[in-house]
């Protein structure tokens, strides 16, 4: 199949592919019925191919935008975040989102651990899982455990 796109290694390797996965998906097929799918899977490839070529130019552009967007952000140290529902997305500097993360531990009492809890609950967890075995057999007590928790490293 000849395709009007961009000559890269990667599109070529994608097409190649995608054109074999299509072949051995059709051979599966019985005999009378491969050679209408053949041409039905040929007319889709092309047109896959000449609506391709449109979009890799507007990926262009957002390419261009995303870029700027990004220089952007890391001129003024600023993030984007997931907020919520309502507003799905935020944009503040790191500062400001340090001071809001130190406002809302404050405010909520959060208190820094004096020994980390991990072991203790790991042990806890095998344990209770030993004297289950009616409810969970050996397998899924493997799947249950982590051979060596750790805590997430400090932010």
């Amino acid at each position: 199949m000849d395709c009007n796109t961009p000559s890269r290694n990667l599109l070529k390797k994608y097409w190649t592919n995608l054109i074999m996965e299509t072949e051995q998906a059709i051979r599966i097929l019985d005999s009378k019925m491969q050679a209408p799918f053949r041409i039905l899977a040929t007319k889709k490839l092309k047109i896959f191919c000449v609506s391709s070529n449109h979009h890799n130019v507007m990926a262009k552009g957002q390419t261009y935008i995303l870029k700027n967007i990004n220089s952007k952000i890391e001129k003024e140290n600023a993030m984007v975040a997931k907020v919520d529902r309502v507003k799905p997305t935020s944009s503040y500097t790191l500062a400001n989102k340090t001071k809001k993360d130190h406002n809302f531990l404050n405010e909520n009492k959060f208190q820094k651990f004096q020994k980390d809890p991990t072991d203790k609950y790991q042990k806890l967890v095998t344990k209770t899982l030993q004297h289950r075995d009616l409810i969970i057999n050996k397998k899924q007590k493997n799947y249950l455990t982590q051979k060596k928790p750790q805590t997430p490293p400090p932010s």
